[in-house]
């Protein structure tokens, strides 16, 4: 039909979506970052030398903000592989989807992608924290974080528990997304067995 129809054309990925995994992106970027520094302490000393300068400034910031993209979006696949195993984190099905595009209600399509969106962008974050908790711990072999030890070991945990924060809050956003769907769902049944 064509409320349907216009709920998957606006699921797509849409500019509302690019902000999520490009911070997802920029969390295993600098994870990443962190992991190649502490295995080749140079590589800080280079990308600071070409930072500096204007060309870079210019033509150096598009690239990375597409190369943060995509590593975003890649942490959203990976997680959606890790995690798609589960059923607490599963995204919600398409008869889910059928449901709410069907009430015509565009607050509770909003509700329900906007939930959808946050699970996803959470499962994302799961990965990036753990790749800059991988990174963290590659940088206590860097010579020049002697001395800074303790708060480099300090920050792992921090990651490992960002990660696991966001781990719950994909769990509650996919729960909120499946409760809106039953809910539609129930009162829907409930509705045709009354006009009966």
């Amino acid at each position: 039909s064509y409320s349907e129809l216009q709920f998957e054309a606006r699921a797509m990925p849409s500019l509302e979506g690019i902000p999520g995994r490009l911070g997802v992106g920029a969390v295993a970027f600098l994870g990443l970052f962190l992991l190649i520094d502490g295995a080749q302490p140079v590589i800080y000393d280079l990308v600071e030398f070409y930072g500096k300068s204007v060309t870079w400034g210019i033509v150096g910031v598009i690239p990375t903000a597409v190369v943060g993209y995509v590593i975003g979006v890649i942490c959203l696949g990976v997680s959606e592989l890790l995690l798609g195993r589960f059923a607490a984190f599963r995204r919600s099905d398409l008869g889910d989807l059928l449901v709410v595009a069907r009430t015509g209600s565009g607050m509770l399509e909003r509700a329900y992608e906007q939930d959808t969106r946050d699970a996803e962008l959470l499962k994302g974050l799961f990965v990036a924290f753990l790749i800059l908790g991988g990174g963290v711990m590659a940088e206590v072999r860097n010579p020049y974080v002697r001395g800074y030890e303790a708060m480099v070991w300090t920050a792992l945990p921090c990651a490992v528990a960002l990660s696991a924060l966001s781990l719950m809050f994909a769990r509650r956003a996919v729960l909120r997304a499946r409760a809106t769907a039953k809910t539609i769902r129930d009162s829907s049944f409930h509705m045709a067995r009354e006009s009966l």
